[in-house]
């Protein structure tokens, strides 16, 4: 089935009340907080609250399952602008909203990734690979498609690995800096990402100092703007790495070991992150390694959830682009639900994909041993014949 293609679910479910039963208990502690519920109830009671929350904000007639799933998808899709036919297949208004969706919020965030992979790219040639692996992973909410996700790692990847000096970095960010400049409602969020991106190695070299601080000049961030941000990150990222175990005085002599424990704590943040977003993809990743995320993940420092929490940006661009906070809770619910079942279809569709090279290698072995047997068994009676043969010839 393409990446893109409808997906029909099991149990006369679609994928946005799909992706609502695979919920884990911290995900859907973070739901029932959204909804105003309480947070420690039953899985059951949770479902039917946001349910019946989603029916009340959709103006639905009931809460029978499909028709709210409907209702919730057509008033998202009159959100955004699409032109929706009446009769259409939920699948495919489910696909036309996530399409939609996720194809604005990548645009608006684009400034904000390229921002981020420029300074990965003039930093450490060896943090380079974890660092972006680090960024995919925030923008998997946003692009929650392999394929499309896949290309965009490629192109980072060929920035970064050019390893242009400042100067060529800066005119390549010409038109990223246009366009901070034009919607200054993205700068704070984009320079934040940039700077934890950059420091996800323990280190925030002199060459990533200096085109930040340019950076910030260019976009008329002032000096003391500069370090009020660099401060601000900097003193929540290494109380996280305390968090995680990090010694405030790391072994000097263990470059390594140091860069490593910067990355996990990270990796740690982005994951324990206490925002529904942050939740979710912890669960895709526990989908991907046949997992299910049901236990409460530890929460980081207080004030850092709040900073990297937000860091995907897919909330962020929803507050810009929704009227009231209502409307943001429920295209967040709706789509990080079908998030959750688009995670839980594509690990599916790895797993079938790689079952299916599996056998056919297992065929292909059992064929050249066939083939292999078969010339073996070939040149033996060739070899048992010719001696009757001669015996014929010269009795």
């Amino acid at each position: 089935m393409p990446e893109g293609g409808c997906i029909h679910t099991p149990g006369g479910l679609f994928p946005m009340l799909k992706g609502l039963k695979l919920m884990g208990t911290a995900e859907l502690a973070e739901l029932a907080k959204m909804v105003g519920f309480d947070p420690e109830a039953e899985s059951d009671e949770i479902h039917e609250a946001v349910l019946v929350w989603v029916a009340k904000r959709v103006g639905a007639s009931s809460v029978d399952e499909d028709a709210v799933e409907r209702a919730a998808l057509e008033k998202i899709a009159r959100e955004f602008g699409l032109d929706v036919a009446a009769g259409t297949d939920v699948n495919e208004l489910e696909r036309s909203v996530r399409v939609k969706v996720a194809g604005d919020a990548a645009e608006y965030l684009t400034p904000a990734w390229h921002l981020a992979s420029a300074l990965v790219a003039i930093g450490p040639g060896d943090a380079v690979a974890p660092k972006l692996k680090l960024l995919e992973k925030i923008a998997s909410l946003a692009v929650p498609s392999a394929a499309a996700r896949q290309k965009l790692v490629q192109d980072w990847h060929a920035r970064c690995h050019r390893r242009d000096c400042e100067a060529d970095l800066m005119e390549d960010l010409k038109p990223t800096l246009a366009l901070l400049k034009a919607k200054p409602d993205k700068l704070g969020q984009a320079l934040t990402l940039a700077l934890v991106i950059s420091l996800a190695d323990g280190r925030f070299a002199v060459e990533e100092e200096k085109l930040f601080r340019d950076v910030c000049h260019e976009l008329g961030v002032s000096p003391d703007g500069a370090n009020d941000l660099l401060k601000k990150v900097n003193s929540k990222f290494w109380g996280h790495q305390m968090d995680v175990g990090l010694k405030s005085q790391p072994d000097q002599t263990k470059p390594t070991d140091e860069t490593s424990a910067a990355m996990r704590a990270a990796e740690l943040t982005l994951s324990s992150a206490g925002a529904l977003e942050g939740l979710v993809l912890e669960a895709r990743d526990k989908v991907a390694q046949g997992e299910e995320a049901t236990t409460v993940l530890v929460q980081p420092k207080t004030g850092w959830r709040r900073l990297f929490g937000g860091l995907s940006g897919v909330t962020h661009y929803l507050h810009q682009r929704l009227r009231s906070e209502d409307d943001v809770k429920l295209v967040r619910i709706a789509y990080l639900c079908i998030v959750r079942q688009h995670a839980l279809a594509a690990a599916e569709r790895e797993e079938a994909d790689a079952n299916a090279k599996a056998e056919a290698a297992r065929r292909a072995h059992e064929a050249e041993l066939a083939a292999q047997h078969g010339a073996a068994m070939e040149d033996g009676v060739v070899s048992h014949q010719g001696p009757k043969r001669s015996i014929k010839l010269n009795p």
